[in-house]
């Protein structure tokens, strides 16, 4: 428990980090924000959301170090999760 208090981030230091990977991944996928910009938006803001969420309970694992945690599992999840979200936007309905 000890270190994960000690591994915790400042708030600003983690909102720092979160928008830095989430400017690699627009970066990543500068063609779909091109071609979908309302819809890119939206899958990035869903996909933020949600890694934001696994990584929180990552986080409070017994065996985590808090605040490094949460990074490090952010920074691995968003782009699976984007990429994965515009991969379905591609594909054609099934109806």
């Amino acid at each position: 428990m000890q270190r994960a208090q000690n591994a915790n981030l400042q708030p600003n230091s983690r909102q720092m980090i979160i928008s830095m990977v989430s400017a690699a991944v627009v970066e990543r996928h500068a063609p779909a924000q091109q071609d979908r910009p309302e819809w890119f938006w939206h899958l990035l803001r869903k996909a933020e959301t949600k890694a934001a969420k696994i990584a929180e309970q990552a986080a409070q694992s017994e065996y985590s170090y808090g605040g490094a945690t949460f990074i490090e599992v952010y920074a691995k999840t968003l782009p699976v999760l984007l990429t994965q979200a515009l991969e379905r936007l591609d594909e054609p309905t099934k109806r």
